[in-house]
């Protein structure tokens, strides 16, 4: 019998990430970012539909690097457009769509409303993956060892 993947919705899903308007001044990210202690923004258009993130470092790359000003810059100007997640999309489908899209969030909603629960990140991905593992391996060898018996 195949077990079944686990699902993005049996993962830890951050529900502190602000969601913020594309049309904001990056000045006006930065210090939600700080009054809330994130890195990580999700970006909404006028009309709430989610559309992307704001990443710390597109801030440093996009505007700091090139001496802009960030009480100028909007967000739709520097964020990465990401297509959120299903909460029933599986853990290894999550993470290889962090890894490609070379994110470390990705906003979650639900399948039936695409209401917004909150965002995974890479990280939980990996430490379900690293479980996975090795719950398949300690299966493996209780496998192993009913045959040797």
């Amino acid at each position: 019998m195949e077990e079944k993947l686990p699902l993005v919705s049996e993962l830890p899903i951050h529900d502190e990430y602000e969601a913020v308007n594309e049309m904001m001044s990056v000045l006006e990210a930065v210090k939600i970012m700080k009054t809330r202690d994130i890195t990580d923004l999700i970006v909404v258009s006028g009309e709430h539909k989610l559309i992307g993130i704001v990443m710390e470092s597109d801030i440093i790359r996009k505007v700091i690097a090139e001496e802009k000003d960030p009480n100028q810059v909007i967000i739709k100007d520097i964020m990465e457009a990401v297509e959120p997640l299903s909460e029933e999309t599986d853990v290894i489908t999550a993470t290889q769509t962090l890894i490609d899209r070379k994110v470390p969030i990705i906003p979650i909603v639900q399948k039936s409303d695409l209401k917004l629960l909150g965002v995974i990140t890479i990280n939980d991905c990996l430490l379900a993956l690293k479980e996975l593992e090795i719950y398949a391996s300690k299966a493996e060898e209780e496998k192993s060892d009913e045959r040797m018996e």
